[in-house]
Formats: structure tokens, C-alpha cells, sequence
């Protein structure tokens, strides 16, 4: 395998920065992200339709986001940090760069599980439902970033 070349250095990321991806900026994107995808005629209703309960834990930046269905409009709501009105169902553990590469479609789910570089919490079955309903973040994500968060850009 080719080693991966740092695409920032120390100098100017933010503490609990990895990989060139700022925390700060990461939240925001992530954020933006979500209020497009909840605003889709689309995504929303598909995500509430799956009952979605995902947190997923960025240990790297000290970053928690809490993804879940709406019982009405919006379709999806979530939140950081860990205060939750809910418990997850499904739980992934990753670094912020894994993340950013898999929402931009760069960085597949499966691989990064099989090299330890994504934990996941969860019944099996209720992975297999999440999962697919939780890739449809990747569009409005990849449009959030190429508009607004060049630095994220992988």
C-alpha cells in the first residue's frame, strides 16, 4: 500500500485536528450537511422511514454527533455532544479524516471497518438497515463541502 501524504501541517491545525481536517470546520460542514439533507423531499423521509438512532463518535477532534429520525417534520434531527433523549442503536467510532473521506464517497465503510479503522457498536441487522440510510448524508455532505469547505476536500 502507498503511504498517504499529509495533507496539512502541525503548524496550522486546530488542537485535536488529524489529517488536515479542523474540528471546527468539520462540525460546521457536518451541520450544514444535515440541514440540507433534513430540507430534501428525498433523503428526509427516507431517513425517517429507517427510525434512525446513530451516534457517531469522532475521538480524535472530542466530537460527538447524535443522528436520529424525527417522529414528524423535520424527517431528521440531531445534535452534538453527549446528552441524548434517546439511546443509539447504532454506534461508529471513528477519526474525523476517515469520516470526511467516506462522506465524500472517497473512503469506503467496509474497508475501514476490516482495517480497524471504524468501530462499530450495534446489532448486526440494525446496521444493515442504518447504514444505507445513513450514506444518503453523502450527497448533501459532498455539495456542502465543494461549496463552502475547500479545506475538506479529499
Amino acid at each position: 500500500m502507498r503511504p498517504m501524504a499529509a495533507t496539512a501541517t502541525t503548524a496550522t491545525r486546530e488542537p485535536g485536528a488529524s489529517d488536515g481536517v479542523r474540528e471546527s470546520e468539520f462540525r460546521t460542514a457536518l451541520d450544514e450537511a444535515l440541514e440540507s439533507a433534513a430540507a430534501d423531499e428525498r433523503i428526509g423521509p427516507l431517513i425517517g422511514a429507517t427510525k434512525l438512532r446513530m451516534r457517531f463518535v469522532f475521538a480524535d477532534c472530542d466530537l460527538a454527533l447524535n443522528v436520529a429520525a424525527g417522529e414528524e417534520e423535520p424527517h431528521l434531527v440531531w445534535s452534538f455532544g453527549d446528552e441524548l433523549g434517546w439511546t443509539p442503536k447504532l454506534v461508529l467510532e471513528m477519526e474525523a479524516a476517515v469520516a470526511n473521506r467516506y462522506l465524500q464517497g472517497r473512503e469506503s465503510l467496509a474497508i475501514a471497518i476490516a482495517r480497524g479503522q471504524v468501530r462499530v457498536r450495534g446489532e448486526s441487522r440494525t446496521a444493515l438497515l442504518y447504514l444505507p440510510a445513513a450514506r444518503l448524508i453523502c450527497e448533501p455532505y459532498r455539495r456542502v463541502v465543494e461549496a463552502r469547505h475547500p479545506a475538506l476536500r479529499v
